[in-house]
């Protein structure tokens, strides 16, 4: 296989848990809006809500909606599983906001601006574009381009998610890269659509430490535990070489 920077052209983001730190952004104000609650649980089980309805939509079953919507959404299926959780419709659209401004992990910023330096690097997200935008303004990260599925034909993980990616950016499939921190959820798909795959670990995702844990699939162009090694196996000509 040919290094990265000689096939491939582009990087499309997942972001939601891959560049943004979703848990730790939501469970803190969890815990300030219901104190009574095990705010872990509670943000784990908001999140997997939201794609569930997302699935929902997915299937047509529900209207188009963004996640800025399906967050709220959820809200309520969520709170009658933690019978001693209340909070006012006022409450819950102010505790939803959570999920517009999210904490990027520490060490992606400096990461994606060198990979910027090789790569078109885009973010190919089911997250809203202005929660995208408000997170990456905040946490000082550049991109040349959002792509939010909320604007394209599919949402992740059908194929025509992942295909518009490379038809927007200017690439072939295969000269696009995806690169998450998903392995079965994102890159699985995203590898039938014809891209290639670049997984980076991100063991506190979901808010409890666990080991960190690469897929060992040979075929991605990168493994990584932490974005520094991340980006340097997908710039430096001379890392490969030496692994």
């Amino acid at each position: 296989m040919s290094p990265p920077w000689q096939q491939h052209r582009a990087i499309a983001f997942d972001v939601g848990g891959t560049v943004f730190d979703w848990h730790g952004t939501v469970a803190p104000r969890v815990v300030e809006a219901l104190p009574m609650v095990d705010a872990r649980a509670f943000t784990n089980d908001w999140r997997r809500t939201m794609f569930v309805l997302l699935a929902e939509v997915r299937a047509g079953h529900l209207p188009w909606h963004n996640s800025d919507v399906l967050h709220r959404l959820a809200l309520d299926h969520v709170l009658p599983r933690f019978p001693e959780a209340f909070l006012s419709e006022r409450d819950k659209d102010e505790l939803a906001t959570a999920w517009h401004v999210l904490k990027a992990w520490p060490d992606a910023a400096a990461a994606i601006e060198k990979l910027r330096s090789r790569y078109t690097v885009t973010v190919l997200t089911v997250l809203s574009w202005h929660s995208v935008v408000a997170s990456s303004k905040a946490a000082g990260i550049s991109w040349d381009g959002i792509l939010s599925c909320e604007f394209l034909p599919a949402y992740k993980p059908e194929k025509a998610a992942y295909l518009a990616a490379p038809r927007l950016i200017g690439c072939a499939p295969h000269e696009t890269i995806m690169a998450a921190c998903h392995a079965d959820q994102d890159l699985d798909p995203a590898m039938q659509a014809g891209l290639a795959a670049a997984y980076v670990d991100r063991p506190l995702e979901y808010g409890k430490p666990r080991e960190p844990a690469l897929p060992g699939r040979r075929q991605y162009v990168a493994e990584a535990l932490d974005y520094a090694d991340f980006a340097k196996q997908l710039t430096d000509p001379d890392y490969l070489k030496s692994a």
